[in-house]
């Protein structure tokens, strides 16, 4: 088992290559990277020692995308907080920001599922 420390690692640099990747117009390695988001996020809710939780603090982190990442993954448990980060970020411009706004949009109209 990987030790919490690396997962997270983990998390914000799939999130920041797929940042990078938005930029660029890659679409594959954007799918990877958001492939990997998942894959953390699964982990940390399955594994009773670690739990989602442990990405409560990259709400405030400095890359929007982590941000939008961190409140995707926390909004079915923190949904107010996750709310609010996405409005923030969704204020914004680019493509980060639109996908903070769309979603907000499919969590407000209950599309959102979580496994």
């Amino acid at each position: 088992m990987r030790a919490l420390e690396q997962i997270l690692e983990e998390f914000v640099e799939a999130c920041l290559k797929q940042e990078d990747s938005l930029k660029r117009g890659d679409s594959k390695t954007g799918n990877k990277q958001y492939r990997i988001i998942n894959d953390i996020r699964r982990d940390l809710k399955a594994n009773p020692k670690y739990g989602i939780e442990k990405l409560i603090p990259f709400l405030e982190h400095s890359s929007a995308n982590v941000r939008l990442n961190t409140a995707f993954c926390l909004i079915p448990l923190l949904p107010e907080q996750a709310r609010n980060v996405l409005a923030i970020v969704a204020a914004g411009r680019g493509a980060v920001a639109f996908n903070a706004k769309m979603t907000l949009s499919e969590w407000e109209k209950g599309n959102l599922k979580f496994d």
